[in-house]
């Protein structure tokens, strides 16, 4: 019998799963392995190596809530247990929860000041840290205002040298405040726009991996904001009866892979319609194509090309997947602008839709009881209901909790029960 009540037999039967989940870990069968340390946490639910163990395998299949869940654990059977501060620093950064994650990193490097791997890890969180909160004090310090109300498209002409797909331009009345700002004057100028042409041409440019002048970024940003502003969080499709419509998951800046499905299933058309159901950008190298492709199917086909929000169109994950750093490096002059800009658009994207009132499309929406409207009601179910989606408000960042982030941000998983989101 050991220490913890733990039979002799049990502990021996629970070191024998460890080699086989260790064994499965080492030809990178993860979710057999997660499986393996299970069976083993449950014949010995002492040895925190165990729930270790699994949280790095949760960790490569992307389960970081749950791998958080485990170094939890393992911190509570032994608080000096260094890999506990290990996996979970490693979790909570992946989940953008910098400053707990800059916590347990410096609390390894205290406890094992010859790991080089930890100290690594913990100048790069500080360094991302420090960024992010001096960026912040700097926005919190003036009126902050929408950067689509700062672009001045006049001060971005096509460069004279560029050969690539040109915009269509067309004739449009605005009303304008007079100098004295208390009427409305109407005013015909030129508007570019987005035509099949246009979007046929910048597919084969992004193919040949070049980039677009910045003007055209900005005026498919611009016009795709205005038009996502308009529609509700919770958007209702019908399916035209003539046609078909696609939905697709995650695409995560894998441009050519977009590319491949278009030339299987069919571009989208006014009979082919799509929902491509949130992640566009980060890890894949092409997420900025894939975003501007995207926009400008949404402006080409506004009821016929549909966009849901994921976690990954958020600032958090932008910083720390790539698609910041892709942003700043393609375009260097306008790159902090432009990223931001791409946060607005992000933050006007739906959250959901409905396809024929049958088929509900949404990025998580694995919906916690205490989130429904009447969970604090005597009586109430604790079921969120669609009409709260089609009235939550979503022109913000998404929080550690709330409908908008499990709407983002709730996940299955393979274990019975709930855990926070990964």
């Amino acid at each position: 019998m050991t220490a913890a009540g733990v039979t002799d037999a049990a502990s021996s039967k629970a070191n024998a799963l460890k080699l086989e989940a260790n064994a499965l870990y080492s030809s990178h069968k993860y979710h057999e392995a997660i499986e393996k340390y299970t069976l083993a946490i449950e014949a010995d639910p002492s040895v925190p190596a165990f729930y270790t163990n699994r949280a790095q395998c949760h960790i490569h299949t992307e389960g970081y809530g749950a791998a958080k869940q485990d170094a939890d654990s393992a911190l509570e059977i032994d608080p000096t247990f260094i890999k506990g501060y290990f996996r979970r620093a490693v979790a909570l950064l992946a989940m953008g929860q910098l400053k707990e994650a800059r916590a347990d990193f410096r609390e390894v490097t205290k406890r094992a000041p010859g790991d080089a791997v930890a100290r690594k890890k913990f100048a790069e969180c500080d360094k991302l840290y420090r960024r992010i909160q001096f960026e912040q004090a700097i926005d919190s310090e003036v009126d902050r205002k929408r950067v689509a109300d700062t672009v001045d498209l006049k001060n971005y002409p096509v460069p004279e040298d560029y050969s690539g797909p040109r915009m269509a331009v067309r004739k449009v009345v605005r009303k304008r405040e007079t100098q004295e700002g208390e009427e409305q004057e109407e005013v015909e100028e030129d508007e570019e726009y987005v035509d099949q042409a246009f979007v046929d041409g910048i597919t084969e440019w992004f193919r040949d991996q070049k980039t677009l002048p910045i003007r055209y970024v900005y005026v498919i940003l611009l016009q795709v904001d205005r038009l996502l502003r308009q529609l509700p969080s919770l958007v209702d499709v019908s399916v035209p009866a003539d046609g078909v419509l696609t939905v697709c998951g995650d695409v995560h800046g894998q441009y050519y892979d977009v590319l491949n499905i278009f030339k299987l299933n069919g571009a989208p058309s006014s009979t082919h319609h799509y929902l491509f159901n949130g992640d566009f950008v980060d890890r894949g190298s092409f997420s900025l194509e894939v975003m501007l492709l995207f926009f400008a199917y949404k402006l080409l086909h506004p009821q016929g090309f549909y966009l849901n929000r994921g976690n990954h169109e958020s600032v958090g994950m932008n910083q720390l997947y790539g698609f910041e750093g892709e942003v700043r490096h393609k375009y260097p002059a306008q790159g902090k602008r432009l990223f931001d800009l791409f946060q607005e658009s992000f933050e006007a994207l739906p959250v959901a839709h409905l396809i024929q009132d049958k088929i509900f499309v949404v990025h998580g929406g694995l919906y916690s009881r205490e989130t429904a409207k009447n969970a604090t009601q005597e009586g109430g179910d604790g079921v969120v209901r669609l009409d709260e989606l089609r009235a939550m408000s979503r022109f913000h960042q998404p929080q550690h909790s709330g409908l908008l982030r499990e709407s983002l941000w709730s996940d299955p998983q393979h274990q019975n029960g709930r855990a926070p989101s990964p």
